[in-house]
């Protein structure tokens, strides 16, 4: 039973940290090199609303009309990313939880204003990133997903 809780709590625990930062990767331009105006080494760079529309522009032919819809909840969603993560006083999984549901506002509010072809072409823009950070964070030393050498 001990072991099925933390084979649960972990899996729990990597798809809120895989979910919360899921959104950002389909759309996010890399900036210029030596642009260190965005974050700190410390905290991820906040990808640019302006740049995530014009990228989704392209890969989803958005009409002018949705690209003006798009970028106000982009921007809504950059700011309210910065304020989690700048509030101290949340525990991470607080703030996991807290960002996990902002980005499926922001997602909804995206989907609400595409065509039912633009919205698969999104969710599956959003699964590929998910599985390139899955398969980047296997790849890197220390992430073997906190295995506690198969003890039961």
């Amino acid at each position: 039973m001990k072991f099925a809780s933390r084979v649960a709590l972990l899996g729990l625990a990597a798809s809120i940290g895989a979910a919360s930062t899921a959104y950002a990767a389909p759309f996010q331009d890399m900036p210029p090199p030596g642009d260190n105006t965005t974050a700190t080494p410390a905290q991820h760079a906040m990808p640019d609303p302006q740049k995530q529309t014009a990228r989704l522009t392209r890969k989803l032919q958005l009409t002018p009309d949705q690209a003006a819809k798009i970028e106000p909840i982009l921007q809504n969603h950059q700011q309210q990313m910065q304020q989690m993560r700048a509030d101290a006083s949340s525990s991470p999984h607080d703030q996991h939880q807290k960002m996990r549901a902002l980005k499926q506002d922001t997602d909804s509010q995206i989907e609400a204003i595409l065509t039912d072809s633009q919205r698969q072409q999104y969710q599956q823009m959003q699964q590929e990133a998910i599985q390139h950070r899955r398969d980047n964070k296997q790849g890197s030393p220390g992430a073997g997903g906190g295995d506690d050498g198969g003890n039961p």
